[in-house]
Protein backbone atom coordinates (compact mmCIF):
# COMPACT_ATOMS: atom_id res chain seq x y z
CA UNK A 1 0.00 0.00 0.00
CA UNK A 2 1.63 3.35 -1.03
CA UNK A 3 2.48 6.00 1.39
CA UNK A 4 -0.06 9.17 1.34
CA UNK A 5 0.54 12.54 1.93
CA UNK A 6 -1.22 15.22 3.68
CA UNK A 7 -3.98 15.65 1.54
CA UNK A 8 -4.45 11.77 0.49
CA UNK A 9 -2.16 11.26 -2.29
CA UNK A 10 0.70 9.63 -3.10
CA UNK A 11 3.87 11.16 -3.60
CA UNK A 12 5.44 12.01 -6.85
CA UNK A 13 8.94 10.13 -7.91
CA UNK A 14 12.08 11.91 -8.39
CA UNK A 15 11.53 11.38 -12.61
CA UNK A 16 7.97 12.23 -12.19
CA UNK A 17 8.43 15.33 -10.77
CA UNK A 18 10.91 16.37 -13.83
CA UNK A 19 8.81 15.17 -16.03
CA UNK A 20 6.27 17.49 -14.35
CA UNK A 21 8.26 20.67 -14.14
CA UNK A 22 9.29 19.75 -17.72
CA UNK A 23 6.17 19.64 -19.30
CA UNK A 24 5.15 22.97 -17.17
CA UNK A 25 8.03 24.74 -18.50
CA UNK A 26 8.20 23.69 -21.80
CA UNK A 27 7.07 26.57 -24.40
CA UNK A 28 5.45 25.86 -28.34
CA UNK A 29 7.44 27.89 -30.55
CA UNK A 30 5.58 31.24 -31.62
CA UNK A 31 4.15 31.00 -35.44
CA UNK A 32 3.51 33.68 -37.93
CA UNK A 33 -0.53 33.13 -36.71
CA UNK A 34 0.51 34.28 -33.46
CA UNK A 35 2.16 37.52 -34.41
CA UNK A 36 -0.58 38.44 -36.60
CA UNK A 37 -2.98 38.04 -33.84
CA UNK A 38 -1.18 39.93 -31.54
CA UNK A 39 0.01 42.67 -34.15
CA UNK A 40 -3.74 42.82 -35.71
CA UNK A 41 -2.64 41.84 -38.94
CA UNK A 42 -3.42 39.22 -41.14
CA UNK A 43 -0.99 35.82 -41.39
CA UNK A 44 -0.37 36.32 -45.10
CA UNK A 45 1.17 40.34 -44.32
CA UNK A 46 3.51 38.66 -41.73
CA UNK A 47 4.62 36.39 -44.54
CA UNK A 48 5.64 39.14 -46.75
CA UNK A 49 7.17 41.20 -43.98
CA UNK A 50 9.67 38.63 -43.34
CA UNK A 51 10.52 37.29 -46.84
CA UNK A 52 10.21 41.12 -48.31
CA UNK A 53 7.62 39.78 -51.31
CA UNK A 54 5.08 41.88 -51.40
CA UNK A 55 3.93 45.07 -50.17
CA UNK A 56 3.21 45.98 -46.51
CA UNK A 57 2.57 49.09 -45.38
CA UNK A 58 5.41 50.97 -42.87
CA UNK A 59 2.57 51.21 -40.07
CA UNK A 60 2.25 47.28 -40.63
CA UNK A 61 5.94 46.64 -40.33
CA UNK A 62 6.45 48.00 -37.36
CA UNK A 63 3.45 46.34 -35.36
CA UNK A 64 4.72 43.27 -36.83
CA UNK A 65 8.00 43.77 -35.62
CA UNK A 66 7.38 44.89 -32.14
CA UNK A 67 4.94 41.61 -32.14
CA UNK A 68 7.77 39.73 -33.20
CA UNK A 69 10.35 40.74 -30.53
CA UNK A 70 7.50 40.37 -27.62
CA UNK A 71 6.47 36.72 -28.64
CA UNK A 72 10.02 35.92 -29.49
CA UNK A 73 9.35 35.06 -32.92
CA UNK A 74 11.95 33.82 -35.21
CA UNK A 75 10.58 32.92 -38.93
CA UNK A 76 11.82 29.11 -40.19
CA UNK A 77 13.62 29.80 -43.60
CA UNK A 78 13.95 26.13 -44.39
CA UNK A 79 10.19 25.66 -43.97
CA UNK A 80 9.43 29.02 -45.96
CA UNK A 81 11.58 27.03 -48.38
CA UNK A 82 10.09 24.08 -48.76
CA UNK A 83 6.82 26.04 -49.31
CA UNK A 84 7.67 29.02 -51.62
CA UNK A 85 10.48 26.02 -53.43
CA UNK A 86 12.90 29.16 -53.59
CA UNK A 87 15.85 28.37 -50.55
CA UNK A 88 16.78 32.08 -51.04
CA UNK A 89 20.74 30.61 -50.77
CA UNK A 90 22.98 31.24 -52.75
CA UNK A 91 26.39 28.93 -53.17
CA UNK A 92 29.52 31.39 -53.19
CA UNK A 93 32.65 28.91 -54.67
CA UNK A 94 35.66 30.34 -53.80
CA UNK A 95 39.24 28.49 -53.52
CA UNK A 96 41.38 31.82 -53.50
CA UNK A 97 40.95 33.08 -50.11
CA UNK A 98 44.40 33.39 -49.17
CA UNK A 99 44.31 36.06 -51.26
CA UNK A 100 43.03 39.58 -50.00
CA UNK A 101 41.35 40.62 -53.28
CA UNK A 102 39.39 37.53 -52.92
CA UNK A 103 38.27 38.20 -49.26
CA UNK A 104 37.06 41.96 -50.19
CA UNK A 105 35.41 40.28 -52.77
CA UNK A 106 33.73 37.94 -50.41
CA UNK A 107 32.52 40.70 -48.32
CA UNK A 108 31.55 43.16 -50.70
CA UNK A 109 29.66 39.65 -52.50
CA UNK A 110 27.83 38.70 -49.17
CA UNK A 111 26.39 42.37 -48.83
CA UNK A 112 25.25 42.92 -52.34
CA UNK A 113 23.30 39.53 -51.89
CA UNK A 114 21.56 40.16 -48.34
CA UNK A 115 20.57 43.80 -49.49
CA UNK A 116 18.86 41.89 -52.78
CA UNK A 117 17.32 39.12 -50.12
CA UNK A 118 19.33 35.74 -50.75
CA UNK A 119 21.89 34.57 -47.87
CA UNK A 120 25.34 33.51 -49.28
CA UNK A 121 26.35 30.17 -48.68
CA UNK A 122 30.28 29.43 -48.65
CA UNK A 123 32.14 26.87 -50.07
CA UNK A 124 36.13 27.37 -50.31
CA UNK A 125 37.41 24.55 -52.38
CA UNK A 126 41.29 23.68 -51.04
CA UNK A 127 43.88 23.78 -53.35
CA UNK A 128 44.62 20.42 -53.45
CA UNK A 129 41.04 19.64 -54.52
CA UNK A 130 39.26 19.96 -57.92
CA UNK A 131 36.41 22.35 -58.26
CA UNK A 132 34.71 20.11 -60.97
CA UNK A 133 34.17 17.15 -58.14
CA UNK A 134 32.76 19.49 -55.52
CA UNK A 135 29.60 21.02 -57.56
CA UNK A 136 27.61 17.99 -56.19
CA UNK A 137 28.13 18.62 -53.04
CA UNK A 138 26.96 22.66 -53.92
CA UNK A 139 23.85 21.42 -55.59
CA UNK A 140 22.71 19.24 -52.70
CA UNK A 141 22.01 22.03 -50.54
CA UNK A 142 19.49 23.21 -53.29
CA UNK A 143 20.50 26.71 -53.50
CA UNK A 144 18.84 29.13 -55.66
CA UNK A 145 22.03 30.06 -57.52
CA UNK A 146 25.62 29.85 -57.90
CA UNK A 147 28.33 32.50 -57.85
CA UNK A 148 31.63 31.10 -58.39
CA UNK A 149 34.95 33.02 -58.55
CA UNK A 150 38.51 31.37 -58.90
CA UNK A 151 41.02 31.60 -61.09
CA UNK A 152 41.03 27.51 -60.92
CA UNK A 153 37.72 27.70 -62.65
CA UNK A 154 37.27 25.43 -65.52
CA UNK A 155 34.55 25.94 -67.90
CA UNK A 156 33.01 22.34 -66.92
CA UNK A 157 31.96 23.46 -63.49
CA UNK A 158 29.24 26.61 -64.44
CA UNK A 159 28.33 23.90 -67.19
CA UNK A 160 27.30 21.24 -64.51
CA UNK A 161 25.40 23.50 -62.72
CA UNK A 162 23.35 25.02 -65.74
CA UNK A 163 22.45 21.59 -66.82
CA UNK A 164 20.62 20.80 -62.99
CA UNK A 165 18.86 23.92 -63.63
CA UNK A 166 20.46 25.87 -60.99
CA UNK A 167 21.50 29.73 -62.28
CA UNK A 168 25.04 30.65 -62.44
CA UNK A 169 27.46 33.53 -62.68
CA UNK A 170 31.01 32.91 -63.11
CA UNK A 171 32.89 36.29 -61.37
CA UNK A 172 36.06 37.92 -62.44
CA UNK A 173 36.61 35.45 -65.55
CA UNK A 174 34.79 35.14 -68.43
CA UNK A 175 34.45 31.32 -69.27
CA UNK A 176 35.03 29.41 -72.50
CA UNK A 177 30.97 28.54 -72.74
CA UNK A 178 28.93 31.34 -74.21
CA UNK A 179 25.86 29.60 -72.47
CA UNK A 180 27.10 30.93 -69.00
CA UNK A 181 26.70 34.24 -67.73
CA UNK A 182 29.77 35.85 -66.31
CA UNK A 183 31.23 39.67 -65.18
CA UNK A 184 34.74 40.62 -64.65
CA UNK A 185 37.49 42.87 -65.53
CA UNK A 186 38.00 43.58 -69.11
CA UNK A 187 41.34 41.86 -69.08
CA UNK A 188 42.08 42.25 -72.98
CA UNK A 189 42.02 45.92 -72.72
CA UNK A 190 43.60 46.19 -69.01
CA UNK A 191 46.54 43.95 -70.86
CA UNK A 192 46.60 46.65 -73.66
CA UNK A 193 46.49 49.42 -71.34
CA UNK A 194 49.78 47.85 -69.55
CA UNK A 195 51.81 47.82 -72.47
CA UNK A 196 51.13 51.28 -73.77
CA UNK A 197 51.96 52.68 -70.33
CA UNK A 198 55.46 50.53 -70.49
CA UNK A 199 55.89 51.45 -74.01
CA UNK A 200 55.15 55.84 -73.26
CA UNK A 201 57.60 54.73 -70.52
CA UNK A 202 60.21 53.92 -73.05
CA UNK A 203 60.80 50.12 -71.92
CA UNK A 204 61.87 48.21 -74.88
CA UNK A 205 62.46 44.59 -73.69
CA UNK A 206 58.62 43.28 -72.00
CA UNK A 207 58.69 40.11 -69.77
CA UNK A 208 55.18 38.48 -68.75
CA UNK A 209 54.20 36.13 -65.87
CA UNK A 210 51.31 34.21 -66.65
CA UNK A 211 49.00 32.67 -63.91
CA UNK A 212 47.64 28.92 -64.95
CA UNK A 213 47.71 27.36 -68.15
CA UNK A 214 43.76 27.62 -68.88
CA UNK A 215 42.54 30.54 -67.41
CA UNK A 216 40.91 33.24 -69.44
CA UNK A 217 42.01 35.93 -67.45
CA UNK A 218 45.69 34.93 -67.88
CA UNK A 219 45.29 34.46 -71.27
CA UNK A 220 43.64 37.67 -72.10
CA UNK A 221 45.78 40.04 -69.92
CA UNK A 222 48.68 39.03 -72.05
CA UNK A 223 46.90 39.20 -75.24
CA UNK A 224 46.24 42.51 -74.56
CA UNK A 225 49.82 43.27 -73.60
CA UNK A 226 51.02 41.92 -76.39
CA UNK A 227 48.77 43.48 -78.92
CA UNK A 228 49.56 46.92 -77.59
CA UNK A 229 53.67 45.83 -77.60
CA UNK A 230 53.26 45.30 -80.91
CA UNK A 231 55.52 42.16 -79.95
CA UNK A 232 55.64 38.60 -78.17
CA UNK A 233 57.03 39.53 -74.52
CA UNK A 234 59.09 36.67 -72.86
CA UNK A 235 56.92 34.86 -70.96
CA UNK A 236 57.17 32.81 -67.81
CA UNK A 237 54.49 30.84 -65.56
CA UNK A 238 53.76 31.50 -61.66
CA UNK A 239 50.88 29.71 -61.77
CA UNK A 240 49.10 32.69 -59.55
CA UNK A 241 51.37 32.35 -55.88
CA UNK A 242 53.92 34.25 -54.81
CA UNK A 243 56.28 31.75 -55.48
CA UNK A 244 55.28 31.38 -58.59
CA UNK A 245 55.92 35.05 -59.32
CA UNK A 246 58.86 34.75 -57.77
CA UNK A 247 60.84 32.04 -60.10
CA UNK A 248 59.11 33.35 -62.82
CA UNK A 249 61.10 36.46 -62.38
CA UNK A 250 64.27 34.56 -61.87
CA UNK A 251 63.78 33.11 -65.28
CA UNK A 252 62.98 35.95 -67.10
CA UNK A 253 65.93 37.45 -65.83
CA UNK A 254 68.35 35.02 -66.35
CA UNK A 255 67.49 35.44 -70.53
CA UNK A 256 69.82 36.15 -72.91
CA UNK A 257 68.38 39.92 -73.38
CA UNK A 258 66.27 40.09 -69.64
CA UNK A 259 63.32 42.42 -69.33
CA UNK A 260 63.04 45.89 -68.01
CA UNK A 261 59.89 45.77 -67.35
CA UNK A 262 57.62 42.93 -65.77
CA UNK A 263 53.61 42.63 -66.42
CA UNK A 264 52.27 39.78 -63.95
CA UNK A 265 48.85 38.46 -64.19
CA UNK A 266 48.41 38.97 -60.50
CA UNK A 267 49.63 41.17 -57.50
CA UNK A 268 50.74 37.98 -55.66
CA UNK A 269 53.05 36.91 -58.43
CA UNK A 270 53.99 40.40 -58.60
CA UNK A 271 55.21 40.99 -55.09
CA UNK A 272 57.00 37.77 -55.46
CA UNK A 273 58.51 38.61 -58.73
CA UNK A 274 59.56 41.97 -56.98
CA UNK A 275 61.33 40.12 -53.76
CA UNK A 276 63.19 38.16 -56.57
CA UNK A 277 64.56 41.16 -58.08
CA UNK A 278 65.53 42.47 -54.39
CA UNK A 279 66.74 39.81 -52.35
CA UNK A 280 68.15 37.87 -54.89
CA UNK A 281 69.39 39.75 -57.76
CA UNK A 282 69.97 43.36 -55.76
CA UNK A 283 67.90 45.54 -58.60
CA UNK A 284 65.41 47.97 -57.59
CA UNK A 285 61.77 47.76 -58.63
CA UNK A 286 60.82 50.72 -61.14
CA UNK A 287 64.46 51.93 -61.13
CA UNK A 288 66.23 48.96 -62.61
CA UNK A 289 63.08 47.10 -63.51
CA UNK A 290 59.22 48.05 -63.86
CA UNK A 291 57.00 45.41 -61.74
CA UNK A 292 52.81 45.93 -62.90
CA UNK A 293 50.37 43.46 -60.66
CA UNK A 294 46.51 43.36 -61.39
CA UNK A 295 43.67 43.39 -58.96
CA UNK A 296 44.78 46.32 -56.47
CA UNK A 297 45.00 44.11 -53.51
CA UNK A 298 45.33 45.99 -50.09
CA UNK A 299 49.37 45.02 -50.04
CA UNK A 300 49.72 46.93 -52.90
CA UNK A 301 49.76 49.61 -51.34
CA UNK A 302 51.85 48.94 -48.03
CA UNK A 303 55.16 50.76 -48.22
CA UNK A 304 57.15 46.99 -48.71
CA UNK A 305 55.81 46.85 -52.41
CA UNK A 306 54.01 50.03 -53.55
CA UNK A 307 53.12 48.24 -56.61
CA UNK A 308 51.81 49.90 -59.58
CA UNK A 309 48.63 47.74 -60.78
CA UNK A 310 45.26 47.20 -62.09
CA UNK A 311 42.21 47.98 -60.49
CA UNK A 312 39.20 45.35 -60.89
CA UNK A 313 36.64 47.03 -58.39
CA UNK A 314 35.72 44.45 -55.95
CA UNK A 315 32.21 46.32 -55.60
CA UNK A 316 31.16 46.82 -58.92
CA UNK A 317 32.18 43.31 -59.94
CA UNK A 318 29.82 41.70 -56.80
CA UNK A 319 27.00 44.28 -57.78
CA UNK A 320 26.70 43.31 -61.25
CA UNK A 321 27.18 39.08 -60.59
CA UNK A 322 24.29 39.60 -58.17
CA UNK A 323 21.82 41.45 -60.08
CA UNK A 324 22.64 38.85 -62.98
CA UNK A 325 21.94 36.22 -60.76
CA UNK A 326 18.63 37.18 -59.46
CA UNK A 327 17.99 38.10 -63.13
CA UNK A 328 18.39 34.63 -64.03
CA UNK A 329 16.39 33.37 -60.61
CA UNK A 330 13.66 35.40 -61.71
CA UNK A 331 12.61 34.10 -65.14
CA UNK A 332 14.94 31.11 -66.12
CA UNK A 333 14.39 31.56 -69.80
CA UNK A 334 16.47 34.64 -69.90
CA UNK A 335 19.30 34.70 -71.87
CA UNK A 336 23.20 34.51 -70.61
CA UNK A 337 24.56 37.74 -69.59
CA UNK A 338 28.40 38.68 -70.46
CA UNK A 339 29.47 42.48 -69.07
CA UNK A 340 33.21 43.55 -68.86
CA UNK A 341 33.75 46.20 -66.76
CA UNK A 342 36.60 49.20 -67.51
CA UNK A 343 39.61 48.84 -65.12
CA UNK A 344 42.20 51.64 -64.42
CA UNK A 345 45.64 51.57 -63.88
CA UNK A 346 47.43 53.11 -60.03
CA UNK A 347 50.87 53.69 -60.37
CA UNK A 348 53.03 53.49 -57.80
CA UNK A 349 57.25 53.73 -57.02
CA UNK A 350 57.14 50.15 -58.38
CA UNK A 351 56.91 51.18 -61.96
CA UNK A 352 58.31 54.19 -64.28
CA UNK A 353 56.24 56.67 -64.69
CA UNK A 354 56.07 58.21 -67.86
CA UNK A 355 56.76 61.75 -68.05
CA UNK A 356 54.12 64.41 -68.10
CA UNK A 357 51.51 61.36 -67.02
CA UNK A 358 48.66 62.70 -65.65
CA UNK A 359 48.22 62.53 -61.85
CA UNK A 360 45.26 61.53 -59.12
CA UNK A 361 45.56 62.99 -56.36
CA UNK A 362 44.98 59.88 -53.65
CA UNK A 363 46.27 56.99 -56.07
CA UNK A 364 49.60 58.78 -58.12
CA UNK A 365 49.18 58.66 -61.38
CA UNK A 366 46.23 56.75 -62.85
CA UNK A 367 45.61 55.86 -66.29
CA UNK A 368 42.20 54.98 -67.29
CA UNK A 369 41.09 52.42 -69.65
CA UNK A 370 39.42 55.52 -71.69
CA UNK A 371 42.34 57.68 -71.81
CA UNK A 372 44.54 54.94 -74.05
CA UNK A 373 46.09 56.72 -76.96
CA UNK A 374 48.92 55.41 -79.39
CA UNK A 375 52.36 56.63 -78.64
Amino acid sequence: MSRKTDKGKAPLRASQKAGTKAGQGARKAPTSYDVARLAGVSQSAVSRAFSNNGYVSPAARKKIAAASKKLGFRPNALARGLITRRSRLVAVVVADLYYSFYVAVLHQLNGALRASGFQALLFSIPSSEDIDSMIADVLAYQVDGVVMNSVRLSSRAPAICRDAGVPVVAMNRIVDDPAVSAVATDNLGAGRMVGEFLRAGGHKRCGFIAGLQDTSTSRDRQAGFRAALGRAPLVARGGFTYDGGHGAALDLMARRNPPDAIFCASDIMAMGAMDALRFELGLTPGRDVSVIGFNNAAETAWRTYDLTSVTASAEELSQRAVEILAALIDDPGCEPRRELLPGHLVVRSSARVPEGWPKDENAGAVMQLADIKET
